[in-house]
């Protein structure tokens, strides 16, 4: 596998970690929808969803999952497309997801504002060392 390919494997973890998110989204839904008696039908809009409180943070944090990562998917396809990586790219790019999961973690469980954001920024950093990383080798 070359070093390029091995780019795959963070981008699968980071996709699986997006989907784990969404069914956790879903199944937390479900639950409270049942708990607090809430009908299909009064989720039509926002306000319905308010009847489910217990399921924001989930809802924010699957919504986060497409606002940074979708720069990391994109900067993975450009080097996929390219062939060109190196060892630092690969290892920023796990740093990246790992970072994504411990802020999935953290934002769905206790929630802790500091210690989400010091994962955040951590996912950030390495983020934006692939893009300076990968532009180098491009130019």
């Amino acid at each position: 596998m070359t070093l390029s390919t091995e780019l795959l494997r963070p981008l699968l973890a980071q996709v699986i970690l997006t989907a784990a998110i969404w069914a956790l989204l879903l199944s937390a839904r479900l639950v409270s929808m049942i708990r607090h008696r809430v009908g299909m039908e009064e989720l039509k809009g926002d306000a319905g969803y308010s009847k489910l409180p217990e399921t924001d943070a989930i809802s924010d944090n699957f919504e986060n999952q497409f606002e940074v990562p979708v720069l990391f998917y994109l900067v993975v396809v450009l080097l996929l497309l390219s062939g060109k990586s190196d060892p630092g790219i690969v290892t920023a790019s796990w740093v990246f997801v790992v970072s994504r999961m411990v802020h999935s973690l953290i934002h769905c469980t206790f929630n802790s504002v500091y210690m989400r954001f010091s994962a955040y920024l951590t996912g950030c950093l390495a983020l934006g060392w692939i893009w300076w990383r990968a532009a180098a080798l491009w130019f």
